[in-house]
């Protein structure tokens, strides 16, 4: 009989998919921002912008680790939502209030998804020992 795959929880499952959100927006920012390189600032443009492409692409394959139950994922993925916390802290006032609250839900999000009980027995096994099998 062939294994089963372990079952994903919907608080892991939605927690792959905020991941995934933020690695693809780290894409988009950092191609959008390769094709607004100017002359003026030639040097920081290309750096922002390979910087923000190797993010997203690192946290895309995050978001799949998560999305698959690797342990050595939810570090990653936990220390980035605990670097967004403050950076939505940041953009608090307004105009950009509402970049602040986007920022804030995705990382409590991920956080509680992450942490949650039910993804921590992918991530880590089960707490509770099976009973051993009796003996003959």
């Amino acid at each position: 009989m062939a294994d089963r795959p372990p079952s994903r929880p919907a608080p892991l499952l939605a927690a792959a998919a905020l991941l995934g959100l933020e690695g693809l927006a780290a894409v988009v920012f950092g191609a959008i921002d390769l094709s607004l390189i100017g002359i003026s600032r030639a040097e920081i443009g290309v750096g922002v912008a390979i910087w923000m492409l190797g993010y997203g692409i690192l946290l895309l394959a995050v978001a799949r680790g998560v999305f698959r139950g690797r342990r050595w994922s939810r570090a990653p993925a936990i220390a980035t939502q605990l670097i967004l916390l403050p950076i939505a802290f940041s953009f608090r006032a307004e105009p950009t209030t509402w970049v602040a609250i986007a920022l804030a839900v995705v990382a409590v999000g991920s956080l509680v998804g992450l942490l949650h009980p039910q993804s921590t027995e992918v991530f880590v096994g089960s707490a509770t020992p099976s009973p051993p099998e009796a003996t003959r």
